[in-house]
């Protein structure tokens, strides 16, 4: 897989959608597990002044439960939707099959960037004791989209 943020600079964001939901009062103490699901999506786009350039749409999904409670029922659901898009500065033109098949290299940049658009919406809703990982990169599959929040 090639590393796309040594050849793509994120040229433009723009959130498209903000969804928050949170089913009761949350006391301050409340201890909870968080569930963050990050998805990307490539689209073609044409080329722009012989720049090559692709959107890609960035969708994260948090969810949070009281330990005690199933998984099923959230206490809290907050979904992003930020569409990007990146622009070649470096190398070789790249087609779209290449792009999508490395796309998932963004996340090294999308999902502090999507961390960061969320912590307010956190406060907002009392939640400030949410503490979402600050990479998803690194972290064993089974266990990546998964943290305890105290």
């Amino acid at each position: 897989m090639i590393n796309l943020l040594e050849r793509f600079a994120l040229a433009h964001t723009q959130v498209t959608r903000l969804n928050a939901d949170l089913v009761e009062i949350v006391p301050p103490e409340q201890k909870f597990s968080a569930k963050v699901e990050l998805k990307l999506t490539p689209r073609e786009m044409p080329a722009d002044k012989g720049v090559h350039q692709f959107q890609v749409t960035a969708r994260m999904l948090c969810r949070g439960s009281r330990e005690s409670d199933e998984q099923t029922r959230p206490l809290f659901t907050i979904e992003l939707v930020m569409q990007t898009v990146y622009r070649q500065f470096a190398g070789d033109p790249l087609d779209f099959e290449t792009f999508s098949r490395s796309h998932g290299s963004l996340t090294r940049q999308l999902y502090p960037l999507m961390h960061h658009q969320l912590q307010p919406v956190f406060k907002q809703f009392g939640l400030e004791q949410v503490r979402l990982p600050y990479d998803l990169v690194n972290q064993p599959a089974e266990n990546a989209p998964q943290r305890q929040v105290h």
